[in-house]
Order: C-alpha cells, then sequence, then structure tokens
C-alpha cells in the first residue's frame, strides 16, 4: 500500500510508514500478517478510491489499468509466494500484466499472464478481494 499511495497521491509515504498505521489501526495479526481489510482501510484513509474485484472479472482489472489505475492483489500458493502475498498490477505491456513484487525485483522486472494471476490469486480472500481496484 505504500507504493499505492506513493504513485497515487504524489504524497510519499514509505512501508515503515504504512506498517506503523496499519498496526496502530489494528489491521496486523501477530504471526500472520495484514489482514486482507488493510487495503480498502488504507486506501481510503489516504483519500482514494477503492473497490474489490474477484477473479471472474478479468475484464474490470484490464480496464481498470489501461484508466492508469492500480490493483493490489493478494496471491495464494504459486509463483509469488507459498502461503499469502500482496503483490501490485500496476500495468499492461504486449497484452501481458506489469507487476510491482516488494518481494521481488525480478518477478517486478518481468511480464505476467493475466490468466497465472487470476489463477494463483487466493481463493481465500476476504474485504472485497482477491483483487483491489484503486484510483
Amino acid at each position: 500500500m505504500a507504493m499505492v499511495v506513493s504513485s497515487l497521491t504524489g504524497q510519499t509515504v514509505d512501508p515503515v510508514e504504512m506498517a506503523r498505521w496499519a498496526y496502530d489501526s489494528g489491521y496486523w495479526v501477530k504471526g500472520g500478517g495484514s489482514l486482507h481489510a488493510l487495503i480498502p482501510a488504507a486506501a481510503e484513509h489516504w483519500g482514494l478510491t477503492v473497490t474489490g474485484c474477484s477473479t471472474s472479472e478479468p475484464q474490470r482489472i484490464l480496464d481498470a489499468l489501461a484508466e492508469g489505475k492500480l490493483v493490489v492483489a493478494i496471491m495464494g500458493a504459486g509463483h509469488f509466494t507459498d502461503s499469502g502475498h500482496f503483490i501490485l498490477l500496476r500495468g499492461v505491456q504486449n497484452g501481458q500484466i506489469m507487476v510491482a513484487d516488494p518481494y521481488s525485483v525480478n518477478y517486478s522486472n518481468r511480464l505476467w499472464d493475466l490468466s497465472l494471476i487470476l489463477s494463483e490469486a487466493s481463493r481465500r480472500a476476504a474485504a472485497g478481494g482477491p483483487f483491489w481496484i484503486i484510483g
């Protein structure tokens, strides 16, 4: 969410500041990481419009990215994680998805098929996920 806020608001929010806000606001679970509700709550806190999106709505994701919006995705086991991990979908190039992965520069520097992202998105998403369109 630090990447989202910094990209869309012109205000710089670093990961430490975002983590502090998430903790202070009750969106962190000891031993479990961030609650999915962190995504819409943080977006709203920083004045950004957010809507949830399911795996059955790939065109909404593509349209949002084409409009310059960002899409936060909670991923399940697969290429990006063994358990659960947030990534940012940041655009479309040559029909493939550009990703910003806070864990991997290599994953951020390559293009991904939307079908793979949809198939590996968390099936246990809450708070409107596994995708959140922001912008």
